[in-house]
């Protein structure tokens, strides 16, 4: 065998063996590989937790999903499903492509979704806004609330058919309106969603701090517009003689506070106390928040409750009253009010 066709020999076996061993290779290197599958997906929406979710933080929606009629639901991204847009009331039955990833990312599924078509369909109910109910100290009531100011009430969302995923479905936002001074009104926006991020207050506290009549509103947004509204009437009065007391009724020192919730202005939210200071009864106020102004608030919104202090010539309470506003412990504010001082 002459050198020629041996060199020539040897070229070939290589190249073989290199073939050989990149066709090993590409068989070690895994795929990715689908099947056609159906899925159910239910009417309803599930609790959706991505990994690295904060715990404290409230789940997302998520599809309810199964491969078998008798399984358990498995949840999903709302977009899991490529193709596919979910309708709150309407159940589905589905065929999918499933793609089996090879190098899924870290954080994510090894299994993604792709619509193939809506096999069947199928209404199970209607999304329902809800209606705004109330609890005070009577309990339960209807149409309307009338009691003294300051007294606690508790407003919640309710619905014979609502389910508090239907909001997704309804509207953008959810805001609580309240009635204020000459027609004015505070609101605070109680639910929200957005792409990755959603915010339900189904229920919520509020005490009202002015003598006012009017309606409370729930009022839902889409795209800007107001598309529901649902209210409750309230009227309310001041009858005591100083936010939750009367004097005659302060017979001894107090261990408690009352905290005056303020559902839709938190940074003006104050609270009270009382106690007996030689046989005359005193009110301790002072704001729960320090901002810059909270004494300004306070004292406006006094005036405009009892409106200016009246004194008698013998009483010593005109020249204390300028010692009432001020500032002393640490910036949070403090001021006492006793019986010696008379309001009109």
């Amino acid at each position: 065998m002459n050198m020629k066709r041996l060199m020539t020999i040897v070229y070939i076996l290589s190249a073989l063996c290199i073939t050989t061993v990149i066709t090993s290779c590409d068989k070690d290197t895994p795929e990715d590989w689908s099947e056609i599958i159906n899925l159910y997906v239910d009417a309803e929406l599930g609790e959706y937790r991505p990994w690295g979710h904060p715990e404290d933080a409230e789940p997302l929606d998520g599809l309810k999903i199964k491969e078998k009629k008798n399984a358990d639901w498995d949840i999903i991204p709302m977009n899991g499903i490529e193709g596919f847009t979910h309708s709150l009331g309407w159940k589905f039955y589905l065929e999918v492509e499933k793609v089996h990833l090879a190098n899924p990312p870290a954080d994510a599924s090894n299994v993604k979704y792709k619509l193939i078509k809506i096999v069947n369909e199928q209404k199970v109910r209607t999304p329902e806004f809800p209606t705004l109910e109330v609890k005070g100290t009577q309990g339960a009531l209807a149409n309307s609330y009338t009691a003294n100011i300051f007294e606690p009430v508790h407003f919640y969302l309710d619905g014979n058919n609502y389910m508090q995923q239907d909001l997704r479905e309804l509207c953008d936002s959810l805001v609580f309106d309240i009635p204020w001074l000459k027609g004015t009104h505070l609101s605070r926006k109680i639910y929200f969603h957005e792409v990755d991020r959603n915010q339900l207050i189904s229920g919520w506290d509020h005490r009202f701090i002015l003598p006012v009549g009017g309606l409370c509103r729930i009022k839902a947004y889409k795209d800007g517009d107001v598309v529901y509204s649902d209210a409750i009437s309230v009227s309310l009065t001041n009858d005591k003689d100083f936010l939750m007391y009367n004097w005659n009724e302060i017979t001894e020192n107090s261990d408690n506070s009352i905290g005056y919730v303020n559902f839709v202005d938190e940074k003006h939210e104050f609270a009270s106390t009382h106690y007996i200071v030689s046989e005359i009864p005193i009110a301790k106020v002072w704001l729960s928040k320090s901002a810059d102004d909270t004494l300004e608030w306070l004292y406006e919104y006094l005036c405009k409750l009892y409106k200016e202090p009246l004194y008698s010539g013998e009483s010593e309470a005109q020249e204390q009253y300028g010692k009432f506003f001020i500032d002393t412990e640490k910036g949070k504010l403090h001021n006492i009010f006793g019986k010696q001082t008379t309001h009109t």
